[in-house]
């Protein structure tokens, strides 16, 4: 899962504490995490920003979630809602209890459509918000990210039937692999009941 983080530039130590909270939560989760919020951004993969610009996609397009803190609202923040609205991306619009973030001056509460999750927090919540948008995403479950563990070696054919089966798809190769021994696994009994139904 990939996930773009924003929280607007802001020399608030209670904001900049928050911001913490959220990175902390969505590292844990061993997600892709993109955010503006650190002194040098996370950036996507090689691969995924290939497959982007092969497509001719934008990179937040690429993003499987955003988390916005609203707190400090500024400009880009509008613009994520925005987009996030417009694509159907699940996002969570987070903003501290007891404030009204300037986006809702001009936006009702029926404009926000049910992907976009608008929430209210105190230092006490916070991180549970997160981890429960995480976890229900639009469906989508926090899935371990891939590593590169080891070299295969593959024939010929295996090259030739590989790229037979990636042809005219937005797969890679080694994903098509990564989905097709998911689908073994999530049929296997007896590989379930020896991994205890984990994730």
């Amino acid at each position: 899962m990939k996930v773009y983080f924003y929280g607007p530039v802001t020399n608030r130590r209670d904001l900049e504490d928050d911001y913490d909270s959220i990175r902390k939560v969505l590292k844990r989760a061993d997600v892709w995490l993109s955010s503006n919020t650190e002194r040098q951004e996370v950036d996507l993969p090689a691969e995924e920003r290939e497959r982007a610009e092969a497509l001719e996609q934008p990179l937040l397009e690429t993003m499987d979630a955003i988390v916005v803190n609203g707190t400090h609202s500024d400009q880009q923040a509008g613009y994520l809602v925005a987009f996030a609205i417009t694509t159907k991306k699940p996002t969570l619009f987070l903003y501290q209890r007891g404030t009204v973030p300037d986006l809702f001056r001009h936006l009702t509460a029926k404009a926000v459509p049910k992907w976009v999750r608008v929430v209210a927090y105190t230092d006490q919540n916070l991180e549970r918000q997160v981890e429960a948008f995480l976890a229900g995403a639009a469906g989508v479950a926090v899935k371990e990210v891939p590593r590169i563990k080891f070299t295969l070696r593959i024939t010929r054919s295996i090259e030739r039937y590989l790229a037979f089966r990636t042809q005219n798809t937005k797969l890679t190769k080694a994903d098509w692999l990564r989905q097709q021994i998911e689908r073994l696994m999530r049929d296997d009994d007896q590989w379930r009941k020896f991994d205890g139904g984990k994730e």
